[in-house]
């Protein structure tokens, strides 16, 4: 039987469209002179923040605009400045704007139900999780654990630190009674590397880019597209399972479960 399900946050449970780290990137990296593109920033989301800089700060175009602006490469201290902007300028977004995704709410309730743990792991900082743990819990949303990289010597996505983190507290075994949840590559790389069952989400996550009224304004042809689109490219990297909406979980679960049943 599954035992717990691990989320991830923006754009799986919060943040529609996982825009807050985008914003904050972009405002960032304009500091310093740099414009970035949403696939440019996108392509390695989900990895803990300081990591996902360092992969930014690598990019060529970055490099190029780099050098045209500087005359050099950036540093070690370019990297933390443009950390620190990104922190401020996330944190202060996190403040005014965290809603939960259509769906969390009965979806979560029903894995608490059946007794299935939740936790959950993140690119964010302990200090970002909280303000998006308490404003997620006023609405209803209570994961068991709430994981950072920080709880594990930095060893952010896709590292399964936090993961094996995870299943030390609950005192699991076998990972494929865990299933992870999330919106990016990284997430389901994450799992993968765990040996934990993996999921990803189409509708209102970072791969789809879009916001909830970008998506709803595209018309029946257009979001299929869009679905298939995103789908396609979780399955570039051989995730177990694909879903519209987080409401689809619920089908995934029975359908292990009656699985693990057969097996037995």
């Amino acid at each position: 039987m599954i035992e717990a399900v691990i989320f991830d946050w923006a754009g799986t449970t919060v943040d529609y469209g996982s825009l807050a780290p985008v914003i904050a990137f972009k405002k960032a990296f304009k500091n310093a002179g740099i414009s970035l593109t949403d696939d440019e920033i996108r392509r390695d989301m989900g990895m803990a923040k300081w990591d996902h800089i360092g992969k930014i700060l690598e990019l060529d175009d970055v490099k190029q605009q780099w050098k045209e602006m500087y005359s050099k490469l950036p540093t070690d201290d370019d990297r933390k400045k443009i950390y620190e902007d990104f922190q401020q300028s996330l944190l202060h977004y996190l403040r005014e704007d965290t809603d939960l995704k259509t769906g969390v709410l009965k979806t979560f309730n029903y894995l608490k139900e059946y007794g299935i743990k939740v936790a959950t792991t993140t690119g964010y900082t302990a200090e970002m999780m909280k303000i998006v743990q308490e404003k997620a819990a006023d609405r209803g949303y209570t994961p068991e654990l709430v994981v950072t990289s920080e709880d594990v010597d930095g060893a952010g996505r896709p590292s399964p630190a936090m993961i094996q983190f995870i299943m030390q507290k609950f005192n699991i075994s076998d990972p494929k009674k865990i299933i992870k949840v999330g919106d990016t590559l990284v997430d389901i790389e994450e799992g993968q590397n765990a040996g934990v069952k993996t999921v990803g989400i189409v509708e209102g996550s970072s791969l789809m880019g879009l916001t909830q009224v970008e998506f709803d304004e595209l018309n029946n042809e257009e979001q299929i597209a869009k679905r298939n689109e995103v789908k396609r490219k979780f399955e570039s990297v051989n995730a177990d399972f694909v879903i519209d909406s987080i409401l689809d979980l619920v089908q995934i679960v029975e359908y292990l479960n009656e699985s693990m049943d057969k097996k037995w």
